[in-house]
């Protein structure tokens, strides 16, 4: 069963406080289930009666389901083994009128050593249901910000844990200057929540990892319009006519935000040398397809080409 938990946090509201006559949005819980000879699925996540969030909180559980699916009927499995076994369950983190939040945890068990665990975090505005992202929320300058108080929480963590040991070098790599190491955040009144998958930060005996902060130590680097579009470059320097239909529309800058993280992770990702170069490589050769595929730079040309990227990426290593 879902566990609920409601953050209950004080002091002034720094960004997106709910007013006076706010209310919180009703939440039930919803299950996807399925079962076959290779696998069992359960996955439960909350639906609001807000159209916007449950519509996509939905398509995310239920592509989690549609994916694990394919994962498990496409492995080379023997008579008699055990079917893959997937679990997402979610925790409400914050629902006051202003920010709906959940987080949501994975336990799969595909026949490892031990099972896999993974987080996904959601933030919304409500009652408009818009999803918020931490480069829409922050300025570019706020990353090295957030780096910092990210690696100096996760150190003293680390020291107090180990009596003044531990990899530190993991932690500054896991909680660098990569938007992508943040992903999973929950926005709080006057707080912001990181979490931290296992193996990002530490080994996966330590389990998932959490830093906490003040808004207050990012006053000032605050984005003026949370809906204006936030790219992987700098918007504000677009020049050319891709760079600037990119900049032009959310839902393209957020597609090529999340080619550059994919690609990003790709990068460092790769054990051998030989792999970290074709990557780059077919990351140099792609974005020329991009601009000689979209030469008058239309959105619906471009979106088309991040989308497919996107999936070239994600693909996993044959």
């Amino acid at each position: 069963m879902a566990a609920f938990r409601v953050a209950l946090v004080a002091g002034a509201c720094l960004l997106l406080s709910a007013p006076a006559w706010a209310k919180e949005l009703p939440v039930k819980s919803l299950s996807i289930e399925k079962k076959a000879d290779a696998y069992e699925i359960s996955i439960e996540y909350p639906a609001t009666g807000n159209a916007a969030i449950d519509g996509e909180i939905a398509a995310w559980a239920n592509q989690q389901a549609d994916d694990f699916v394919k994962l498990a009927v496409g492995a080379d499995r023997q008579a008699g083994d055990n079917p893959y076994q997937l679990d997402w369950s979610f925790e409400l983190a914050r629902n006051d009128g202003a920010v709906f939040a959940v987080i949501f945890s994975e336990e799969a068990d595909t026949g490892g050593a031990h099972p896999n665990h993974d987080i996904a975090t959601f933030n919304f505005e409500v009652p408009g249901g818009w999803r918020l992202y931490l480069p829409e929320i922050f300025d570019r300058k706020a990353l090295a910000k957030i780096s910092a108080l990210a690696i100096a929480d996760l150190s003293k963590q680390v020291a107090d844990d180990h009596n003044g040991g531990g990899d530190l070098d993991w932690v500054k790599q896991g909680a660098g200057p990569d938007w992508d190491n943040f992903r999973d955040f929950i926005l709080g009144k006057d707080k912001l929540e990181i979490h931290y998958p296992d193996y990002q930060v530490a080994a996966y005996t330590e389990g998932p990892q959490e830093t906490d902060f003040p808004l207050a130590a990012l006053k000032g680097f605050m984005r003026s319009d949370r809906h204006a579009p936030a790219a992987s470059f700098d918007c504000t320097v677009a020049a050319t006519p891709i760079e600037k239909a990119i900049c032009s529309e959310v839902a393209l800058a957020r597609l090529d935000r999340e080619v550059a993280e994919a690609f990003v992770r790709g990068v460092r990702f790769a054990t051998e040398d030989a792999a970290k170069e074709k990557l780059k490589t077919e990351q140099r050769a792609w974005l020329r397809e991009r601009d000689a595929g979209c030469p008058t730079a239309a959105v619906p040309c471009l979106a088309t080409a991040y989308r497919d990227r996107l999936a070239k990426l994600e693909k996993p290593a044959e």
